[in-house]
C-alpha cells in the first residue's frame, strides 16, 4: 500500500554524491583506433566485450586469413569477412569471470606483423563496438576523426566534473526543510512510497540477491527512486558503476532517464547494503512495468531486476 511521506532516503539520494557516472579509464562511446607497431606487435592489446552486445573489429589494410581466427576460454562467437578484413565478436549471455579470453587473429599477406592477439575484458553493460586496427600509418582523415571525437568526450567529461563540484562532498543529514528547498513537497503534495519486494524478480544464478525493495514518486518534480535492500552472495567485494551502467527500461522500449545512482557502502561477500536509483518520469511514462540493470565497477556481474513498478 502507498503511503504519502518526506522521505529521508529519497532525500539523502538527491543530496549526496552518487556513485561515479563514468568509467575509470575506459572509454566506449566512439570507436577507437589501434595502430601496430614494432613496439607493440607482441602485446595482448585489450578490447572490452559485454554478454549480448557485438563487438566490430576493422582491420583496415590487412586482409584476414580464413579459418584462422581463434578465441581461447569459449563464449564468444566470432563472424568473420576475410576479404573485407572485418570480424564481429558476438559474447554469450553469460561470461567468465576469472578465466582469461584471448582472441588470436592471423592475416593473410606477408607483412609484419603476421598476426594480432586480444584480450577480451568482459563488462556487465559496457561493450566497444567498433576498434579500428591499422598496420602503416593511417592518413589524416582518420587521425582527424579520432581528434574530434577525443575533443567531444573532453567536453563532456569537462561539463559532468564541474556539476559533480556544485554538489556537496559526502553524504550529510537531512532536515525536515531540505525537501522543500529542492522542490520535492510543497502545495499538499509529498513523496509517494511503495512496497515492490514481492513483485521482483532476478535472473538465475546473478551475485545479489534482494532482500527488500521500495519504489518512491515525488510528483511535484516528476522523480522516481528504486530502493534496493541487497545481499552479496558472492565471494568478491560488489560496487556498482554509476550512471553509465544503469537502465530502467520498459516491455515497450520507455526508457528513463537515470540521473543518479547511490550505494550506501562496497558491498563484501555475505554484506547487505542499500541501492538507490533515481529518474525522471512523466506521468504516462509511469504507467508501466520496468526492469532495472545495474552494472558492476570493473566487473561483469550486473543485477538484472524485472518488475519494478512506481506509485
Amino acid at each position: 500500500m502507498s503511503t504519502l511521506l518526506t522521505a529521508p532516503l529519497l532525500l539523502a539520494v538527491l543530496t549526496s554524491t552518487p556513485t561515479s557516472s563514468r568509467s575509470e579509464g575506459w572509454d566506449t562511446s566512439g570507436a577507437r583506433y589501434l595502430e601496430l607497431t614494432a613496439e607493440n606487435a607482441g602485446q595482448q592489446h585489450p578490447v572490452r566485450i559485454s554478454p549480448g552486445q557485438p563487438t566490430t573489429l576493422v582491420f583496415a589494410d590487412a586482409p584476414l586469413r580464413p579459418g584462422d581466427v581463434t578465441v581461447e576460454g569459449g563464449r564468444v562467437g566470432v563472424a568473420v569477412n576475410g576479404e573485407l578484413g572485418m570480424m564481429t565478436l558476438l559474447p554469450s549471455n553469460v561470461l567468465p569471470e576469472d578465466e582469461p579470453l584471448t582472441l588470436v587473429v592471423h592475416f593473410a599477406d606477408a607483412q609484419v606483423p603476421g598476426s594480432i592477439t586480444f584480450r577480451l575484458v568482459p563488462h556487465a553493460t559496457r561493450a566497444e563496438h567498433h576498434v579500428r586496427v591499422y598496420r602503416r600509418t593511417r592518413s589524416c582523415e582518420s587521425h582527424s576523426q579520432e581528434s574530434r571525437q577525443q575533443r567531444e568526450r573532453a567536453e563532456q567529461c569537462e561539463a559532468a566534473l564541474a556539476q559533480e563540484r556544485t554538489r556537496p562532498e559526502g553524504t550529510r543529514p537531512g532536515d525536515l526543510m531540505d525537501p522543500f528547498d529542492t522542490g520535492l513537497v510543497g502545495d499538499g503534495e509529498g513523496i509517494v512510497a511503495r512496497s515492490i519486494t514481492s513483485d521482483l524478480t532476478q535472473r538465475p544464478g546473478e551475485m545479489l540477491r534482494i532482500i527488500r525493495a521500495y519504489s518512491y514518486l515525488a510528483r511535484k518534480r516528476a522523480r522516481v527512486a528504486v530502493e534496493l535492500n541487497v545481499e552479496n552472495t558472492g565471494a568478491r567485494l560488489w560496487t556498482a558503476q554509476g550512471l553509465e551502467a544503469a537502465e530502467l527500461v520498459s516491455a515497450e522500449g520507455v526508457r528513463l532517464r537515470v540521473i543518479r545512482v547511490w550505494q550506501s557502502k562496497t558491498l563484501g561477500a555475505g554484506e547487505q547494503a542499500r541501492l538507490v536509483v533515481e529518474a525522471e518520469a512523466t506521468e504516462k511514462q509511469l504507467q508501466r512495468t520496468f526492469l532495472l540493470k545495474l552494472g558492476e565497477a570493473g566487473g561483469a556481474r550486473p543485477l538484472t531486476v524485472r518488475g519494478v513498478t512506481f506509485p
